[in-house]
């Protein structure tokens, strides 16, 4: 059910397929996640993008307006999962300057000029969520609402077209490449290069169709839980001003007072930074990116401690609900601390993948784990060392709240969650900016 779904999008992708299929398309994923590749590759696509994030937050603090973080964070993940994949540059994070008649607003508009891509992109997972939303009838509402089921046609086409120039572009380049003597061996500049040079156990190659259905699926994965792990970051930081010192006093201590010295968090650094770190792992409890999911079982099997499965049954659980489980986090269970990720010789607690369960865990944990840990923990650290962050006036009293869950105390109401397969907040997070003075 859930392939049927998804397909039209995902294709036979790693989080749609099972079996061989499964097994191919992780063991290419896998290839491609190395030091070499962190260096070569993400690490220049991190900071190609942070530029462009960082003039941004100048431009709104040089106008004195408020931005919209949550869509900032999804506009900097695309970007940079584009940039890396394809080496293309979408320019989702450049700014729309108020005109006279403007001046009035106080808000900071990123520029509206449309990428056809990044439109289709996000048409194409929020008509995903409407099927899922349906679960049963999707395809005779699609067939009936014929504008409904034609634009994500059309915006699926435009996913692939573009996913394809640039897959034909670049195997007819490297093809070029090889036929000439004095280069035998391509120079990847980018994660599809990675993939389209990757071998399989056989030593074949991955098709043309397996190329599209990796790439889309991996910056699928990537842009709305990384970018939306770092939405329910910045709120909570924000309410916890303290937190906010304390990633500068560990920032300071790593990159050291040296003002000739690059500030930037690096594949070398960023492991040191523990407490943001924290924050982060902290912010993933509370709000899992993919906070319920589904299996059938296959076979029958036991659960360690709980019932007995049978082959057939559905199996649904919620990694949200376990982020406020008191027999797991204890009675502090919905209050967001950092502290509790902290051990007593100040280094990250591991409490195993079925306890945080945020990356999944057992055989298909999450590839990209300490992709999106190295991204939020370099977007934190660097906007939190240039700037000064504030909710924009009247957006926390005004913006609507989740409710309360009986018996599960916190000591402040979050903003409530837009219906999706992630777990977006349902509204703008405006936040005003000012340059920080050091």
């Amino acid at each position: 059910m859930m392939r049927d779904i998804m397909f039209d999008v995902f294709g036979n992708g790693i989080f749609v397929s099972d079996g061989a299929l499964w097994k191919r398309a992780r063991h290419a994923t896998s290839t491609i996640f190395t030091i070499k590749t962190f260096k070569s590759i993400i690490l220049p696509a991190s900071n190609k993008s942070m530029e462009g994030l960082i003039q941004v937050l100048s431009s709104t603090a040089e106008e004195k307006r408020s931005i919209d973080f949550c869509d900032l964070f999804f506009r900097f993940t695309l970007n940079s999962f584009v940039q890396m994949t394809f080496g293309k540059d979408l320019g989702l994070l450049g700014v729309q300057h108020a005109d006279d008649q403007e001046q009035k607003k106080s808000t900071l508009k990123l520029s509206q000029k449309p990428n056809t891509f990044a439109v289709a992109f996000d048409y194409a997972q929020d008509h995903l969520e409407f099927r899922f939303m349906l679960m049963v009838g999707w395809q005779l509402v699609e067939r009936l609402i014929g504008s409904i089921g034609k634009r994500f046609k059309d915006s699926c086409r435009v996913l692939d077209e573009y996913a394809y120039s640039l897959i034909d572009e670049r195997m007819a380049s490297q093809m070029d490449q090889r036929s000439d003597y004095k280069q035998q061996e391509p120079i990847n500049t980018d994660l599809l290069g990675l993939f389209i040079n990757a071998r399989d156990e056989r030593g074949g190659g991955l098709g043309r169709t397996e190329l599209k259905d990796t790439i889309i699926n991996l910056m699928i994965a990537g842009r709305d839980t990384t970018a939306e792990a770092l939405s329910w970051a910045f709120f909570h930081l924000l309410m916890n001003k303290r937190a906010i010192q304390k990633i500068r006093e560990e920032a300071t201590e790593i990159f050291g007072d040296e003002e000739s010295r690059e500030e930037r968090v690096t594949y070398d650094n960023y492991k040191r930074f523990t407490w943001t770190n924290a924050v982060i792992f902290e912010a993933l409890r509370l709000h899992p990116s993919v906070p319920k999911n589904v299996k059938l079982a296959v076979a029958d099997d036991q659960i360690p401690g709980g019932p007995t499965i049978e082959a057939g049954d559905i199996v649904r659980w919620s990694d949200w609900t376990m982020g406020r489980d008191a027999s797991l986090w204890g009675p502090d269970c919905a209050e967001f601390i950092p502290d509790r990720w902290i051990d007593e010789k100040g280094r990250i607690k591991q409490y195993g993948p079925f306890k945080f369960h945020a990356f999944n865990g057992g055989p298909r944990v999450c590839l990209g784990m300490n992709l999106a840990i190295f991204q939020a923990i370099k977007l934190t650290v660097e906007v939190f060392k240039d700037f000064e962050l504030e909710f924009a006036p009247g957006w926390l009293e005004n913006v609507p709240k989740s409710e309360a869950i009986e018996g599960i105390k916190s000591r402040y109401p979050t903003p409530m969650y837009r219906s999706s397969l992630t777990l977006p907040m349902a509204n703008p997070m405006m936040i005003s900016v000012q340059p920080r003075a050091l």
